[in-house]
C-alpha cells in the first residue's frame, strides 16, 4: 500500500515568499555516534549501572559501542571522499532563490549522479568537492519519473568515485551510514547510522507545501531521521559500498519520525548508465532546452482585456507582477507575455508583460501548446525570429535563446 505525506523539502535558502521546488531530505539518524558523542554517552550510562548489571557486562558493552563508531569512521573515511555538494540557484520564474542537495562522483572525469528534484529548475548549479574545490556543473540528464539526474564538472581528472553493492541482496536489518549534505551546512559531510526497516515501499511524495508530488516505488526504507540537503546522497553498507540513494522523509501519517527512503543503487546505476550512454528511452531528458524566459497565456484568455491573473498582478509572491496585460491589442492571434524572467533572452530583447507573440521563425503560435512545441525543439545558443504585437503596433525581433531551466 503506497505511503503519503512523505516530505520532499530540502535545504534552501529562498527568497521570502518564493515557492520552493521540490527538495527531497535524505539521510539517516545517530550523528554523534561518528564523532564519539553519542557512544562516549551510551557508554556513561552503561558504567553507572554497572553495580546492577555487573561490571563486566558494563565493559563489554562500552568496548562494542566504541567499536561500532571506529567502524562507522572507517567507513565515512572512505566514501566521503566521492561524496559532493551540490547547490543550485533557481530560475525567478519558478520562485527564485537557491536549493542545496548531496550527489555521488560516477567516474574519474567528473560525472556525478543525484536526485532529480535537487537540480529540477536550477538555472544554475555550483558542486563542492572535497579537495577540489568548487565547479560549475551541467546536466547531463534527467529522469524526473525516477527523480534521478546526472550532471557534469569538466576540466578535472582522477577524481575519487563511489562503489556500488547489490543493492538486490539488502535485507532488513542491514545496518547503513549516510553521508550528505545535511543541512545545507557545507565543511565535511555528515555522518549518521541505521538500519534498513523495509524494502520494496511505495511512496507518495511532496514538497514542505504539500505540492509537486511523485510517486516513487521500490525504495529502500531506514528507520532513521532526515534532514534536508542529504538528498541524492549515499546510504552505505558496511563493506563502504553504495546500496541506495537518500530520496525522501516522512514527516506525517506515522507513528514515528525515523522513517526514510532511498532508491535502490541497483536501479540509480542502470538510469546513470541509460542516461550517460545517451539512449533515446521514454522519459529521459538530456541536457538543457533553448530558454526564451516568458510566462505566457492563450490570447483567447483574455478577450476581454482583463488580467487573468487578477488586479493585483501575480498572487504567487514571486517578487514582481504579471504586469498591465490589460493592454494587449484586443484580436491579435497568438500568445500574451504575462511575465518576463529578468536577464532573460526576452529580457534582453526588450519583450514586455502584454506583448502578444504571434510567431517563431515564421511558425503562427496562435496557442502556448504550439509555443511550446516549437520551442522544445530549440537550444542555448541559437537564434529565433520573434512576430511581436505591442502597444505600439507589430514588430520583428531577433533573439538568441538561453539555457532553460533544468525540467
Amino acid at each position: 500500500m503506497p505511503m503519503t505525506s512523505t516530505d520532499l523539502h530540502g535545504a534552501s535558502a529562498d527568497a521570502a515568499g518564493a515557492r520552493r521546488p521540490r527538495r527531497v531530505a535524505a539521510m539517516l539518524a545517530l550523528a554523534a555516534l561518528s564523532s564519539g558523542g553519542l557512544g562516549a554517552g551510551l557508554a556513561a550510562v552503561l558504567t553507572t549501572g554497572a553495580v546492577h548489571v555487573g561490571r563486566g557486562k558494563a565493559e563489554r558493552t562500552a568496548r562494542l559501542t566504541a567499536s561500532t563508531a571506529t567502524s562507522t569512521a572507517a567507513i565515512a573515511k572512505a566514501v566521503e571522499p566521492a561524496v559532493v555538494d551540490v547547490n543550485t540557484t533557481l530560475d525567478p520564474l519558478e520562485g527564485g532563490g537557491a536549493a542545496a542537495g548531496t550527489g555521488m562522483i560516477l567516474s574519474a572525469s567528473g560525472l556525478i549522479v543525484t536526485n532529480n528534484h535537487v537540480v529540477q529548475g536550477a538555472d544554475s548549479i555550483e558542486v563542492t568537492i572535497p579537495g577540489h574545490g568548487r565547479h560549475a556543473a551541467t546536466v547531463v540528464g534527467t529522469d524526473p519519473s525516477q527523480d534521478v539526474a546526472v550532471v557534469r564538472v569538466s576540466g578535472l581528472s582522477d577524481l575519487p568515485t563511489v562503489h556500488f553493492a547489490n543493492s538486490s541482496t539488502a535485507t532488513l536489518g542491514t545496518s547503513v551510514v549516510a553521508i550528505g549534505n545535511a543541512l545545507a551546512l557545507g565543511g565535511s559531510p555528515t555522518v549518521t547510522t541505521g538500519i534498513i526497516s523495509a524494502t520494496g515501499r511505495t511512496i507518495t511524495a511532496s514538497d514542505s507545501t504539500g505540492a509537486n508530488t511523485e510517486t516513487l516505488h521500490g525504495m529502500l526504507q531506514t528507520d532513521a531521521p532526515i534532514a534536508p540537503g542529504d538528498s541524492g546522497g549515499p546510504l552505505v553498507n558496511a563493506s563502504a559500498e553504495v546500496v541506495g540513494m537518500d530520496t525522501a522523509a516522512a514527516t506525517a501519517g506515522t507513528s514515528s519520525s525515523n522513517v526514510g527512503f532511498a532508491i535502490p543503487i541497483n536501479r540509480v546505476h542502470k538510469i546513470a548508465q541509460e542516461i550517460i550512454g545517451h539512449k533515446d528511452l521514454p522519459g529521459i531528458v538530456y541536457g538543457r532546452q533553448g530558454f526564451l524566459g516568458v510566462e505566457v497565456v492563450d490570447s483567447s484568455q483574455i478577450g476581454s482585456g482583463v488580467n487573468p491573473y487578477g488586479p493585483f498582478g501575480n498572487p504567487f509572491g514571486f517578487g514582481y507582477g504579471f504586469g498591465p496585460v490589460a493592454t494587449t491589442p484586443n484580436g491579435t492571434p497568438g500568445i500574451v507575455i504575462a511575465a518576463v524572467d529578468p536577464h532573460s533572452a526576452a529580457d534582453r530583447a526588450g519583450l514586455q508583460s502584454g506583448d502578444v507573440i504571434m510567431a517563431v521563425n515564421g511558425q503562427a503560435t496562435p496557442t502556448t501548446t504550439a509555443l511550446s512545441k516549437i520551442m522544445q525543439a530549440k537550444k542555448p545558443g541559437q537564434a529565433i525570429t520573434l512576430k511581436v504585437a505591442t502597444a505600439n503596433g507589430t514588430t520583428t525581433l531577433h533573439v538568441t535563446l538561453g539555457a532553460g531551466p533544468v525540467d
